[in-house]
């Protein structure tokens, strides 16, 4: 195929664009050989990769539109908050394919594009937010957690997550670790704090977020609510067992289980000895 021609069929494609987005992220490309899911860069090879997932797409009884749609390579959709990227990749054994990947815009500058924080009162006590999300359609126990705004350190953000979403003014701030919230889909690398509570302040929580309130529970309380998978709290007026399934609540969890980070409490105010690491969920994506 001469090289006119074959800019010619590739000149839909946001090519120009991907590529920007790449080298703004800066991350690794792999090694199919060393095991890992190589991207590859290569214009004529992305062509190629798209032509073949768009024949197994077509075997497997997509329309020619479908597959022709579902097998584009580069940038497919992107709003003010997100990059939804389709990469042409060889998978361990040189097994060509594409994945599919979401970027937080904000991570583009380099930061990590949110934070999470643990709030502890002083009687050693966690605050959770009871908190709808809309993924989900459920009510969810969480920890505070939020975006990054532009031009904040992470630390900055932590206090304002806290301040914003309940109200509590954080005096010391201690760097936990950082988490992959789900490792399948998101490139996000999210900072998790540990945040001292000193009082409690008017909470002035977005009007996107749908939080019930605050609840507090000892970490005996969380242990066994992350077994049940449930804490059953009262909502409207009603007993209602909520999901306590969140990967950032997976730092309560009981001994001895699943590998964690575990807080105990040692005179707070003094300090907390962490007994483990951190572990999360990952949870697959779609690729092909």
């Amino acid at each position: 195929m001469s090289l006119f021609c074959f800019q010619s069929l590739y000149a839909h494609q946001p090519l120009e664009e991907y590529f920007s987005y790449l080298n703004q992220l800066g991350q690794s490309t792999g090694d199919c050989k060393a095991g890992e899911i190589e991207i590859t860069t290569d214009p004529r090879e992305i062509f190629e990769i798209q032509g073949i997932l768009e024949n197994r797409l077509l075997r497997k009884g997509f329309s020619q539109e479908q597959a022709r749609e579902f097998s584009r390579i580069g940038v497919v959709r992107e709003d003010q908050h997100w990059i939804w990227l389709r990469d042409a990749v060889y998978f361990p054994r040189g097994i060509p394919g594409t994945y599919d990947r979401l970027i937080w815009k904000s991570s583009l500058e380099g930061k990590s594009p949110g934070v999470a924080v643990l709030p502890i009162l002083p009687s050693g006590q966690i605050v959770l937010n009871l908190n709808y999300r809309h993924a989900t359609r459920s009510w969810e126990l969480e920890l505070p957690w939020g975006c990054r705004q532009s031009q904040e350190t992470n630390e900055e953000a932590a206090l304002r997550e806290v301040k914003e979403e309940t109200g509590m003014i954080v005096t010391t701030l201690l760097l936990l670790g950082e988490m992959a919230p789900d490792t399948g889909a998101l490139s996000s690398i999210v900072p998790i704090f540990l945040g001292k509570i000193s009082s409690q302040e008017e909470s002035t929580p977005e009007y996107s977020e749908s939080i019930a309130g605050l609840l507090i529970f000892t970490k005996e309380e969380l242990q066994e609510g992350f077994m049940q998978g449930f804490l059953e709290v009262s909502l409207n007026g009603e007993k209602r067992k909520v999901p306590l399934r969140d990967s950032l609540s997976y730092i309560c969890i009981t001994p001895g289980q699943i590998p964690a980070f575990l807080l105990t409490r040692s005179s707070f105010g003094e300090h907390l000895v962490l007994d483990s690491k951190i572990t999360m969920s990952a949870r697959p994506c779609r690729k092909s």
